[in-house]
């Protein structure tokens, strides 16, 4: 029996690069459907399965960013690979990108070969990566900066839409609250120090998950943080990824001098009134 093709999507609003591109990805013996806006894509995604979608990034209405966020906010959608397409070759753009999770970058312009490759590689490492994960309680990895961090937190929200029965809303608010964490780890705690690690351990239970998220600096008196919300505090920066991080958790706990941080998501009304 032959194998079955795997389809991708093409977005781009340049309707002859999607024409060239969807020719050559043909030769090599993938399906492949275009769209030439955000709105078209978000159209036909739900028609289809894809294998794996080609965005790009820049394009009128609706942008690549905006298209990433919503498929990845759903659970449906959350497993298709998202391959983003940049002319824009700056770390931010690709923080950016990784933050909508997006799970791979190429930059134009670029050769046909080389997207292919990337193609190939995003594919195989998705499925290898959630295979593996796919069959732990517990989850753990380490990173030296934030874009490996934030390649991970992909990986992990995608657990998160699979093995759990949290909403997408609760999911999207535990990614950002992971982001403000991790990131702060990397840049207060390790001061960022390029020989520090940062390492994090999300354990899966019935009722809850709990994260614990641990940096190698000297860590700080949590006591010390001013609340984001208090009158004299409104102008300061200061405090408010903590405050978001206790808006978003059931229970937060410091240890080891503030180094390491615990946090607890419970899984419904019910599990949240035992805890109480």
């Amino acid at each position: 029996m032959a194998q079955k093709k795997k389809r991708i999507l093409i977005v781009d609003d340049d309707r002859d690069l999607c024409d060239l591109l969807s020719k050559y990805l043909q030769v090599h013996s993938y399906d492949t459907d275009s769209a030439y806006s955000g709105e078209q894509a978000l159209k036909k995604v739900p028609r289809k399965d894809y294998d794996l979608i080609v965005l790009d990034i820049m394009m009128p209405g609706i942008d690549g960013y905006e298209v990433c966020h919503r498929l990845k906010m759903r659970r449906r959608f959350n497993h298709i690979p998202i391959l983003m397409l940049s002319a824009k070759d700056t770390d931010q753009d690709k923080i950016v990108g990784l933050q909508t999770g997006a799970d791979s970058y190429i930059f134009k312009p670029f050769e046909t070969a080389a997207l292919l490759e990337s193609i190939q590689e995003t594919m195989e490492r998705v499925s290898r990566k959630r295979a593996e994960l796919g069959i732990e309680h517990e989850i753990s990895f380490r990173f030296l900066s934030r874009f490996s961090y934030l390649e991970k937190v992909n990986e992990l929200v995608s657990q998160l839409f699979t093995r759990t029965p949290l909403s997408a809303d609760e999911i999207w608010e535990l990614k950002l609250a992971l982001h403000e964490i991790g990131i702060n780890a990397i840049e207060h705690g390790n001061k960022m120090d390029p020989q520090k690690a940062v390492h994090v351990r999300c354990a899966f239970f019935e009722d809850k998950l709990e994260f614990t998220i641990e940096d190698e600096g000297e860590g700080f008196c949590p006591d010390t943080v001013p609340d984001p919300t208090r009158d004299e505090a409104l102008q300061r920066e200061r405090g408010r990824g903590i405050y978001l991080v206790t808006q978003v958790v059931d229970d937060i706990q410091y240890v080891d001098k503030g180094s390491r941080v615990r946090l607890t998501k419970l899984f419904n009304n019910q599990a949240r009134l035992k805890h109480d």
